[in-house]
């Protein structure tokens, strides 16, 4: 059988790491990545393999994972790196997510957010400063893929993300300039929030990994120098994971007790800018959801733009949030009833 140029380069690392051949090269589903990720094992050895011609984003994941690495966090030990190759060979963390394990677990008890599924969560959030404060401390930022942005330029391109992937394909009459002032108001409103620490930028529940029920993180290649709130949100927030508001409650004060054990967090100005986030938040998933689920066709994300929505009409109507975002909340009203 002809190999693949992907599975040459594979073979080349594995055989140079383990002083032999893979047995069986297995393709993994990358989600919403232009990722080629597989599973390469070799009797009771077992890596995965992951090919991408960005070498920017594979010299930042491997970058970062090195250095949370050396930070005693529980992230995939980097094998082997051909940066002119695009080639990396990480930890086989298994199979099992964090929101696998949801699913299974209130499948099996019919509860909502079952206990067993909130003690993972807790342990999760007991990590995240770990990540934001402790690792960040003697990060070399200039590492991140995008060290010369700003996060309200990410910000900003997330919303017109927003607009194109989402907004013009489902409600395509709508005048999307009619959203850059609130837009602008909103960028404005967070960048006034304390910035300065490791924005993981994708931290939810699809990028933990479970082994033995311990988490394990993935998928931090896109972070970036900000703010607490964003991180904290994009777990207890994400769609499909469907975290009940009390529990959401419960866990935001988990994660707040953790933080304190590493900095001094102000809890006023934390949560004056949370709702705010969530906004932020809600704009840029469903901007992915827009083109990974209207665009590519993906079910999963296309399935997640429902929830999306619900959330940033919700929390747009918030007696909580403290900037008027008139004109976004009207689009959401019509992106509700076309949805």
């Amino acid at each position: 059988m002809v190999q693949s140029p992907d599975e040459g380069l594979l073979i080349t690392c594995f055989q140079e790491v383990t002083g032999s051949p893979p047995s069986s090269i297995v393709p993994l589903r990358p989600h919403a990545s232009e990722r080629r990720i597989y599973r390469l094992s070799h009797g009771a050895t077992r890596l995965v393999g992951v090919v991408n011609p960005s070498r920017a984003e594979n010299d930042a994941f491997v970058a970062l994972a090195k250095h949370f690495k050396a930070n005693q966090l529980p992230v995939p030990a980097i094998h082997a790196y051909k940066p002119e190759a695009g080639v990396y060979l990480e930890d086989d963390l298994g199979e099992i997510t964090l929101l696998d394990f949801l699913i299974t677990e209130r499948a099996r008890t019919s509860e909502a957010f079952p206990r067993s599924v909130e003690a993972v969560y807790q342990r999760v959030l007991s990590f995240l400063p770990r990540f934001q404060i402790e690792a960040a401390t003697e990060l070399d930022f200039s590492l991140c893929l995008g060290s010369d942005t700003f996060f309200s330029d990410t910000l900003r391109k997330d919303m017109r993300s927003f607009c194109l992937e989402l907004v013009h394909r489902l409600i395509p009459q709508f005048d999307t300039s009619r959203l850059e002032d609130d837009f602008t108001t909103l960028i404005s409103y967070l960048e006034k929030a304390e910035g300065g620490f490791f924005l993981y930028r994708d931290f939810q529940s699809r990028n933990i990994m479970l082994v033995n029920n311990e988490p394990f993180f993935i998928d931090f290649q896109s972070g970036l120098k900000g703010p607490l709130q964003y991180d904290v949100i994009s777990l207890l927030y994400q769609s499909s994971a469907r975290i009940p508001d009390e529990n959401r409650d419960a866990l935001v004060e988990v994660y707040l007790e953790a933080v304190s054990r590493h900095t001094t967090c102000d809890r006023e100005e934390f949560f004056r800018y949370y709702p705010a986030f969530i906004i932020s938040r809600m704009l840029q998933v469903l901007g992915v959801y827009g083109r990974e689920g209207l665009g590519a066709q993906k079910e999963y994300f296309a399935k997640s733009i429902p929830g999306a929505l619900t959330t940033l009409h919700k929390h747009l109507r918030s007696k909580h949030l403290a900037i008027k975002l008139d004109q976004i909340l009207a689009c959401s009203e019509a992106l509700l009833k076309s949805a």
